[in-house]
């Protein structure tokens, strides 16, 4: 059978098609205009504000800018303060406010505690405040490594955000 892509800048035969008809399929993310998804792009906290906001059963429509209603609830839900919402997330920041929201709906986040981060080449670099939800994002199979790198200062692209959050719908309860 033929498989028909929802946007016309990742064909079924990328990586990240799945995550990516998997995302939007379940409401938490859509194209960027024209039938693109824009898979290198970036991502803001704006958008993953909204996505979790999305994720918690909040409506973000209707705001005076399309992130104020994402990022009111994330302040609210202390998954992030609500500002800098044009600030570009990295591996790491990702991993923070997923684990944050884990934490809050109750998921079990112990898989972190026995996860031994130290064996990647450049674990050093992930900040200390950052250790804790790094250490569950790759415990929980969340967060995958490149060869032997975290890159946890790295910015996330809108491919990755999508496989990130597929992997934390599919594996958190």
């Amino acid at each position: 059978p033929v498989v028909k892509a929802s946007f016309s800048d990742v064909a079924p035969d990328q990586g990240c098609f799945d995550a990516v008809e998997y995302v939007n399929a379940a409401g938490l993310m859509g194209g960027i205009g024209g039938g693109r998804f824009a898979p290198g792009a970036a991502v803001d906290r704006a958008t993953l504000m909204t996505i979790l906001a999305r994720m918690d059963g909040v409506d973000p429509a209707g705001g005076a800018t399309w992130y104020e209603k994402g990022a009111a609830w994330a302040a609210e839900n202390k998954v992030s303060d609500g500002a800098d919402p044009d600030e570009i997330l990295t591996r790491q920041e990702i991993a923070v406010m997923l684990w944050t929201y884990a934490q809050n709906k109750g998921f079990d986040v112990s898989v972190g505690e026995d996860t031994n981060i130290l064996r990647y080449d450049d674990a050093s670099a992930v900040e200390a405040w950052a250790v804790p939800a790094m250490q569950w994002a790759c415990g929980a199979g969340i967060v995958k490594a490149s060869g032997s790198s975290l890159n946890p200062g790295a910015e996330a692209s809108r491919a990755e955000i999508a496989e990130i959050l597929m992997r934390f719908c599919e594996n958190m309860k």
